[in-house]
């Protein structure tokens, strides 16, 4: 059965983008990148994911062409 039957939209804001009243509120988004990152372990997973590829069976360098 299609997902899309399950689908509900929701309703249209119909007010500009620019105005702000006291019962409306506007959450960000907002991405922090403070987080340190394990260099090492980065490393690591990236190895592994080359190596995973390199063992899949229909896997190919273009230089074999």
């Amino acid at each position: 059965m299609s997902e899309l039957n399950y689908l509900q939209f929701q309703e249209i804001d119909s007010s500009p983008d620019n105005v702000f009243d006291s019962h409306s509120r506007r959450v960000q988004d907002e991405i922090v990148l403070d987080d340190d990152i394990d260099e090492t372990k980065l490393e690591s997973y990236w190895d592994h994911v080359v190596q995973d590829i390199h063992q899949d069976p229909d896997w190919f360098t273009f230089t074999d062409e």
